[in-house]
């Protein structure tokens, strides 16, 4: 809901000026940052972007390092102001493919267009996953430096492999364990829908994603090459017996009916029930359908049932599947191999291992042993406490935008933040103003307007978390 603006103090106000004269530079550097290819599955643009993020921090009179794999670098930076507070920021300069044929313009143009219903908006990948916002912070940083000051230290955690799975980032960040104290951290996102409607997260389930494999082998199906159609008639499919394996993990309502797979899913806690209780009465399960451009849910469950099945439940989930002939024409053949693409997430108290032996073991006893289990990458989930300072002033940095952000206990979502939250034992938060979507899809988005006021946002998170160490 909204909420009737706070005034400002005045060192933010003469910011939110300053930022609104800089506007129109802010999005041309914006704009040019998008145009910097940075694909971490192939590689392209991965080095050159990582320089630019260096190059904004050392703008800032802050020193980078360049850390690990040269090809795909984390950007280690330090800005250390000798102020009383220390921030963490979290970040990703690295995109999906944009292999899509239906951009409606090139993905790498970061052209502006109208959008219905929400105006001029700029059409790029990585628009909102993460590049806009990474560099909406970076410009609100120059814009305070100018201004002003920068209230509080900062260490900048900016990795190019989050999309495949960041497989750097735990290493990188037990190697500098000793240096990476502070207050807290924060992923600058943006955090609204197309009605505005804030949605704050305090957690991450886990994920483990993988590729089952089923080859032509010793329980039956052709072993070199594809064979014809017809001889389907006396040799097995390795496509069938993929299904079936598939169609054996979970239920016709989506159920996992491997043995012992709830055992250790973890109920909401006090503090979650309350939040729960309160996301009821906001969450809008109408509007959530509209815009998930669905037409129901897959449970039959409303309320606060509906919303604890949704974020505590394990899942498992086909991304992909593919065997065979897929060409526009017809050519009946008998593929040797097929592969299926899943992601597997689950909450506390469930972690990545348990997951795959279990897996693994179902397979095995169900008789699919021939089936290779591919593991591509994982994420232990992660939970941050809603009485955190941190996540308090992040509250009350929404509620001086007017704003009331409804709070989640979790989110569905995965993303590195474990290592903050489980192995350095620091709260991490994720947010800010403004407002993109069709990420991993063709024509990502983020609205004009939204960045202006995420680049606000930041310098009054900055100023009130800074201000309040005196407190």
């Amino acid at each position: 809901m909204e909420r009737r603006k706070k005034t400002a103090p005045r060192s933010l106000r003469g910011i939110y000026s300053a930022i609104n004269r800089q506007f129109p530079e802010h999005l041309a550097q914006c704009r040019a940052f998008l145009r910097q290819k940075s694909i971490s599955a192939t590689g392209e643009g991965i080095r050159e972007t990582a320089e630019m993020v260096g190059s904004f921090i050392e703008d800032l009179g802050g020193t980078v390092t360049l850390w690990g794999n040269p090809s795909f670098p984390i950007v280690y930076g330090r800005l250390d102001r000798g102020c009383p507070r220390t921030l963490i920021v979290y970040g990703m300069y690295d995109v999906q493919p944009a292999e899509e044929s239906n951009w409606m313009s090139p993905p790498f143009a970061a052209e502006i267009h109208h959008v219905s219903n929400l105006g001029e908006c700029v059409v790029a990948r990585g628009a909102v996953n993460s590049k806009g916002a990474l560099c909406g912070l970076f410009n609100a940083l120059k814009t305070i430096k100018e201004e002003d000051e920068i209230p509080l230290n900062l260490i900048f955690t900016i990795e190019g492999e989050e999309e495949i799975g960041s497989p750097q980032f735990e290493d990188f960040i037990l190697t500098h364990r000793e240096e990476l104290t502070g207050d807290g951290v924060v992923d600058f996102d943006f955090s609204q829908d197309t009605k505005g409607k804030v949605s704050m997260h305090l957690g991450l389930k886990g994920i483990v994603y993988l590729d089952l494999i089923c080859r032509g082998g010793k329980r039956g199906g052709p072993t070199e090459t594809s064979l014809h159609g017809s001889v389907s008639a006396w040799i097995s499919s390795p496509v069938w017996r993929l299904i079936h394996a598939l169609g054996s993990l979970t239920d016709r309502k989506e159920n996992i009916k491997i043995p012992g797979f709830y055992d250790n899913v973890d109920s909401p806690s006090k503090d979650d029930i309350r939040l729960l209780k309160r996301l009821e009465k906001t969450f809008d399960e109408k509007a959530f359908l509209k815009e998930m451009k669905s037409l129901c849910f897959k449970y039959d469950r409303h309320g606060i049932g509906l919303l604890k099945r949704g974020l505590y439940s394990p899942i498992i989930n086909i991304n992909g599947f593919h065997a065979g002939y897929d060409g526009s024409g017809t050519k009946t053949v008998l593929p040797r191999r097929a592969t299926a693409k899943i992601d597997i997430r689950f909450g506390p108290k469930m972690e990545p291992e348990e997951v795959q032996t279990k897996l693994h073991n179902y397979l095995v006893s169900q008789g699919f042993d021939d089936i290779e289990i591919r593991i591509r990458d994982s994420y232990p989930w992660s939970k941050t406490d809603f009485k955190e300072p941190i996540v308090q002033r992040m509250i009350r940095s929404y509620r001086l935008h007017g704003t009331e952000p409804e709070v989640w206990p979790i989110a569905t979502w995965a993303a590195p933040y474990f290592v903050f939250s489980r192995n350095l034992s620091l709260p991490v938060v994720s947010g800010g103003l403004g407002h993109g979507g069709r990420q991993h899809v063709a024509n990502e988005y983020m609205a004009v307007k939204g960045l202006k006021d995420f680049e606000m946002f930041v310098a009054t998170f900055l100023y009130l978390l800074a201000s309040e160490s005196r407190d």
